[in-house]
C-alpha cells in the first residue's frame, strides 16, 4: 500500500521537514509507480532513477543536519521534455533534435533544483510541441489516465498524465497556445500560464546548431498540480528576473486584499461569438458561476467590447510563424507552413491572412503585428479595470479520442475542424500575454474531467491564486482516475 502517492508536494515537503518521512522513501515509491505503470500511459520518456535516488539521499543528509534548501526540499518533481536538464537529451519528440543534449540547466530548472526538489525525469510531448495530443517521431503515444483511448492534451500532455496518475506530485510545463491549460483541463488539474515575460526563458527549448535568432513571444513556462498550494509554490520558485533574460522585469507582486468571494466582481462567458462550446461545458460553467453568485460574488455575463477575442486570435496567427520559422532558409518556410496546414491547422480558414503574410518574414509586417498586439493588450487591460477576472471555456468539451492530427472532431452532435476544439479558447490569451489558469470542476458524464479558465489582468497571479482558492471550496477540485 503506497504511503506517499497522491499526497501533495507541500504535504510531502512538510513530512520531510518534520522528519516523518525521508526523501529517499518518497522518491523510491514514485519511481516504483512509474516503473510499474508508465507503460500504460507513456507519461515519462526519460526517468532519471540513479540521479534521483542519489539526490534524495543527499536531501536526507541535509535534513538530518537541519539544512533545508527551499520549499520543495526532497520532493520529487517532473519536467516537460522541452526544458534543458544538464547532460540530458531535449528533443521535443522530433528527429531534427534527436541528438541535442542540454549543455546546462534551464534557468527555471536550476531554480527548481535550488528549491531542494528531486528531478524524476522528462515527460512526454508531441512533435515540435505542436499538438493537443502526444505523439511524435521518437516516443510512444501519450494517453489519458481517465481513459487511455483519449488524449491527455498537449503539449504538456505527458506531464499532466503523470501528475493525474500519481507518478509525480508536480510538473513544470510550458504554454505557447494552451500547452499548460489544455492538458490540465483534459486531466483534471490546476495549471497556470503566468503573465508573459515574468518567467525567464533561457534553456526552455532545444536550439538548432548555430542558431542566430531567438524571437520569443506568446509563450511562458508554468506549473501543473493537483492542488492550488502546490501550483503557487512552484510558480513562486520559477518567477522573477534573471541576468540571462533582460525582458523579464522585476515585478512588485502585490499581496491579495480580498478575503471572501463577496468582494469579487467577475465577468463570464460560456463561449465566444464564433466559437460556442458543448452543452456539457456550457452547463458546467453556468452552474459554477451560479454558485459564485450564491456566495455573494458579483457576476456578469460580459465580454470585451468589439470583437477582441477574434482579433487576439488573428494576432496569434500573425506572430506565431515568426517564432517557428525564425532563422529558417526561405525554401524551408513553405514546408513548415505546409506541415501546419496539413496537420494541426488543417481546414482552419479564418485568420489565414496574417498567418500567410508572416511566413514572408517581413520586418514591416512583424512590426505591425507587435503594434496591433500592444493595442489589443491595452483593450484587454481596460476590460479588467471593471472586472477582477474573466471566467471562460478552456475547450469545446472534455478530452477527445486519440486520432490522426488534423482529423475532424465530433462531440455533442457537433462536427468541427480539429484545431477549433481547443485552440480558439486558449491561444487568445497567449496572444495577449495575460495570466490564465485552468480550474477543474470534477468529472463529466463520460467520467472525463471538466474545467474552465480563469483569466486576470497583467501581474495578477497572487490575486488569481487567492480567488481560485476561495472558489475551489465550491468544487470537488482534482478527482483521481478510477484505475489509479
Amino acid at each position: 500500500m503506497p504511503h506517499y502517492i497522491y499526497r501533495s508536494a507541500c504535504e510531502l515537503a512538510q513530512l520531510i521537514r518534520d522528519r516523518q518521512a525521508s526523501s529517499l522513501d518518497i522518491v523510491k515509491e514514485h519511481l516504483l509507480r512509474i516503473k510499474e505503470r508508465n507503460a500504460e500511459l507513456n507519461a515519462f520518456v526519460n526517468v532519471f532513477e540513479e540521479d534521483a535516488l542519489a539526490v534524495a539521499a543527499e536531501r536526507d543528509r541535509q535534513a538530518q543536519q537541519g539544512k533545508f534548501l527551499g520549499p520543495l526540499h526532497g520532493v520529487p518533481v517532473s519536467i516537460k521534455e522541452q526544458f534543458w536538464i544538464q547532460g540530458k537529451r531535449s528533443t521535443i519528440n522530433a528527429k531534427f533534435h534527436k541528438d541535442f543534449v542540454a549543455p546546462e540547466d534551464a534557468v527555471i530548472v536550476d531554480r527548481i533544483r535550488k528549491s531542494g526538489a528531486v528531478l524524476l525525469g522528462h515527460t512526454n510531448v508531441p512533435r515540435f510541441l505542436l499538438d493537443y495530443q502526444v505523439s511524435g517521431d521518437l516516443y510512444p503515444e501519450g494517453k489519458n489516465p481517465y481513459n487511455p483511448a483519449c488524449t491527455p492534451g498537449g503539449s504538456t500532455g505527458g506531464g499532466a498524465a503523470a501528475v493525474a496518475a500519481g507518478f509525480s506530485p508536480l510538473e513544470l510545463g510550458g504554454d505557447l497556445g494552451g500547452s499548460i491549460r489544455n492538458p490540465s483541463n483534459f486531466c483534471g488539474l490546476y495549471g497556470m500560464k503566468p503573465t508573459e515575460n515574468t518567467v525567464p526563458l533561457h534553456g526552455n527549448i532545444p536550439l538548432p546548431q548555430n542558431a542566430k535568432t531567438f524571437l520569443v513571444h506568446l509563450t511562458q513556462a508554468g506549473p501543473l498540480a493537483r492542488t492550488l498550494d502546490d501550483l503557487e509554490t512552484l510558480w513562486k520558485i520559477i518567477v522573477g528576473p534573471h541576468q540571462s533574460d533582460r525582458n523579464t522585469p522585476p515585478i512588485d507582486w502585490r499581496a491579495p486584499q480580498k478575503k471572501c468571494l463577496s468582494e469579487y466582481k467577475i465577468a463570464w462567458v460560456d463561449g465566444w461569438p464564433d466559437h460556442p462550446v458543448s452543452k456539457q461545458t456550457s452547463g458546467a460553467i453556468r452552474e459554477f458561476t451560479e454558485k459564485l453568485a450564491q456566495h455573494g460574488c458579483a457576476i456578469e455575463n460580459k465580454s470585451p467590447e468589439g470583437n477582441l477575442h477574434e482579433e487576439s486570435l488573428d494576432l496569434w496567427m500573425g506572430i506565431f510563424p515568426y517564432i517557428l520559422a525564425q532563422g529558417a532558409p526561405w525554401f524551408v518556410r513553405p514546408l513548415l507552413k505546409m506541415d501546419l496546414n496539413s496537420k494541426i491547422l488543417k481546414g482552419l480558414k479564418k485568420h489565414r491572412r496574417e498567418f500567410d503574410k508572416a511566413f514572408a518574414m517581413s520586418a514591416n509586417h512583424y512590426g505591425e503585428m507587435l503594434l496591433r498586439r500592444s493595442i489589443a493588450i491595452s483593450r484587454w487591460e481596460s476590460f479588467f479595470k471593471e472586472y477582477d477576472f474573466l471566467i471562460c471555456p478552456a475547450a469545446f468539451g472534455p478530452a477527445y479520442p486519440r486520432t490522426k492530427i488534423g482529423s475532424k472532431l465530433r462531440y455533442d452532435g457537433t462536427e468541427m475542424i480539429y484545431s477549433n476544439y481547443v485552440w480558439p479558447f486558449l491561444a487568445c490569451f497567449n496572444a495577449s500575454g495575460h495570466p490564465a489558469m485552468n480550474f477543474p470542476l470534477g468529472l463529466g458524464k463520460e467520467g472525463l474531467p471538466l474545467g474552465l479558465q480563469i483569466v486576470g489582468p497583467y501581474w495578477s497571479e497572487p490575486a488569481l491564486l487567492t480567488f481560485a482558492k476561495h472558489a475551489s471550496q465550491l468544487t470537488p477540485g482534482f478527482l483521481k482516475p478510477s484505475n489509479y
